[in-house]
C-alpha cells in the first residue's frame, strides 16, 4: 500500500483545493507554510497514522527553535484545516488535534519585533531627497509616509484610484510575487484582505506627489508607477532606491514598512484615535493596530495616570 506522507497530501490539498479559492497572497503564504512543515518528521508521516502526538511534538519543537506565537498558532490551524479535509476524504478517520496544546505565551523566547519609525528630523532629511524625483521610487516612498500604504498597494496604484476633486484615494488592489518557478510579479485585483480595501484621503503633500507624476508622466500608462517599458515597478527596485535614498539623507534604511509605521506614529501624536488610524490602515479591527502600537499608548496611559494621581 502507498504511503500518503502529510506533506505530500497537504502540497495536493493545496493545489487542488485552495489555489482557486483563496487570494495568490494567501496561496504564497500556505506554499511558506508547506516548506516549514517539510522541515520537520511530521511531513513524513503517514496521513492514516497521523496523531495527536504528532502534530504536539511539532508544535513542540516549533517552541523550541523560537519560532514566534504567531507562527506556531497559524501552522496548528493549518493542520486542523487539513484534517478536517482528511477525514471527509476518508483518509482519516477522527479528529486529532483537540488533544493538542498550544504553548503558553509565557515561553515564547521569540519576542514581536518591536516597530520602530523615523524621527521627525529622520523624516525631514529624507523627505528633502525623496522630493527631487531622482526616480519614482522616490514618489511612492512618499506616498507611503504621507498615507501609511503598504508597499504592494502603493506600487499598485492606476490612475483611476484617484479621486482629484475630493482629494481621497482608492486602494483595491496589492501587487504579489507569483508561485511558478519564475517568481514574477503581477497586479492581483483584490487588496490583501477584505479590511484592507479602503478608501483615504490624501494630504497636501501626497496630492503634490500625484500632480507632479501626472504632469511628468506623457505615457499614457494606466499605472502610476511602472518602468520605461511599461511594466510593473518591482520591489527590489523601490528598495533599491529608497536604500538609495536614506544613504544620501544620513538616515538608517530600516526596510519599507518603516514608512507605514512612522506614518501610524505621526497620526497618533496628532492626536488620532486608534479606531480612525486602524481605517487609515485597512486593519481588520482597531485591537489589530492597538497591539501593534502599544507601545505608543502605553504612553498615553501615563499621560492619564499622571492626571488621576
Amino acid at each position: 500500500m502507498k504511503i500518503k506522507s502529510f506533506g505530500k497530501e497537504f502540497e495536493k490539498w493545496l493545489i487542488n483545493y485552495k489555489k482557486k479559492t483563496i487570494r495568490d497572497s494567501s496561496y504564497l503564504r500556505y506554499t511558506v507554510a508547506l516548506k516549514l512543515f517539510q522541515r520537520y518528521d511530521i511531513s513524513n508521516v503517514n496521513v492514516a497514522d497521523l496523531q495527536s502526538w504528532h502534530v504536539q511534538d511539532y508544535i513542540n519543537n516549533l517552541v523550541e527553535d523560537e519560532y514566534s506565537m504567531e507562527t506556531i498558532y497559524k501552522q496548528y490551524k493549518l493542520i486542523k484545516e487539513f484534517v478536517d479535509y482528511a477525514i471527509n476524504e476518508d483518509m482519516m478517520y477522527k479528529p486529532i488535534c483537540s488533544q493538542v496544546r498550544l504553548p503558553n505565551k509565557f515561553i515564547i523566547k521569540t519576542s514581536r519585533r518591536n516597530v520602530v519609525a523615523y524621527e521627525a528630523s529622520e523624516q525631514e532629511a529624507l523627505k528633502n531627497v525623496l522630493r527631487t524625483g531622482e526616480n519614482q521610487a522616490y514618489y511612492a516612498a512618499i506616498l507611503m509616509l504621507e498615507t501609511g500604504m503598504r508597499a504592494g498597494e502603493v506600487l499598485a496604484l492606476f490612475w483611476d484610484d484617484v479621486n482629484w476633486s475630493k482629494r481621497c484615494l482608492r486602494i483595491s488592489k496589492t501587487i504579489v510575487k507569483g508561485y511558478d518557478n519564475n517568481h514574477a510579479i503581477y497586479i492581483q485585483n483584490t487588496a490583501k484582505s477584505d479590511s484592507s480595501n479602503r478608501v483615504i484621503p490624501l494630504s497636501k503633500e501626497a496630492m503634490s506627489v500625484l500632480e507632479t507624476m501626472r504632469s511628468l508622466d506623457m505615457s499614457g500608462n494606466e499605472k502610476i508607477f511602472h518602468t520605461r517599458d511599461g511594466e510593473i515597478l518591482s520591489y527590489d527596485h523601490l528598495r533599491y532606491w529608497i536604500r538609495k535614498a536614506c544613504k544620501e539623507a544620513n538616515v538608517p534604511y530600516r526596510g519599507q514598512h518603516v514608512f507605514r509605521h512612522t506614518f501610524a506614529t505621526n497620526c497618533y501624536y496628532k492626536g488620532c484615535e486608534v479606531k480612525v488610524l486602524s481605517k487609515f490602515l485597512g486593519h481588520s479591527n482597531s485591537s489589530i493596530t492597538y497591539n501593534t502600537y502599544i507601545h505608543l499608548y502605553r504612553d498615553a496611559l501615563e499621560d492619564m495616570r499622571k492626571i488621576i494621581d
